[in-house]
């Protein structure tokens, strides 16, 4: 065609008519396919009904009488526990008591094994100068009462021995090689 002539709405139109017509083509054929598919679903459809209720008939007529067998069951072994649940409770509450006396004694134990693992020095300072010592207060007073008098004894040899030196030291006392014989 030539350039030269002005475009005009009747030969656009005459121009999209093949295209019209090849789209008028392919929507028949799409229309007809979906309408074989809508056929082929509902005939499924329909299908899977009729075997959903036959096999629920069926379900029933099994399932129903086996259901009730376990039930019966279940709850004649829920009957059987709930006589037995108070002998459970009460063996389950005396193991509760022994496993926690049992805990109290091995922790009394390792205590008393981590006392007498520590040295006597250990012991006897925790002992006299705390109150943390696994001991009686008998014993503990008894251990402070000595320690005390250990003191003041140290205490006065140190005084006499301090006051002996002095004391020769100003009498002029020869020390060392030259003491008297």
């Amino acid at each position: 065609m030539p350039s030269s002539l002005p475009i005009t709405p009747l030969r656009k139109s005459a121009a999209f008519e093949p295209e019209l017509k090849d789209l008028e083509e392919r929507l028949l054929e799409g229309l007809s396919n979906c309408r074989a598919l809508e056929s082929v679903i509902r005939d499924s459809f329909t299908s899977i009904k009729w075997k959903y209720r036959r096999a629920g008939q069926d379900t029933l007529r099994t399932s129903v009488p086996q259901i009730d067998e376990e039930l019966a069951e279940s709850l004649r072994v829920l009957a059987e526990l709930e006589a037995r649940l108070p002998v459970i409770r009460t063996q389950a509450i005396k193991i509760q008591l022994m496993y926690d006396s049992g805990r109290q004694k091995a922790e009394a134990l390792a205590q008393d094994l981590r006392w007498l693992n520590r040295g006597w020095y250990e012991r006897w300072y925790q002992v006299t100068f705390t109150s943390k010592g696994p001991v009686s207060w008998r014993w503990r007073s008894t251990l402070r009462i000595l320690s005390v008098l250990a003191f003041m004894i140290l205490a006065w040899m140190t005084t006499v021995a301090l006051l002996g030196a002095t004391h020769a030291h100003r009498q002029r006392l020869v020390w060392g090689e030259r003491l008297p014989s």
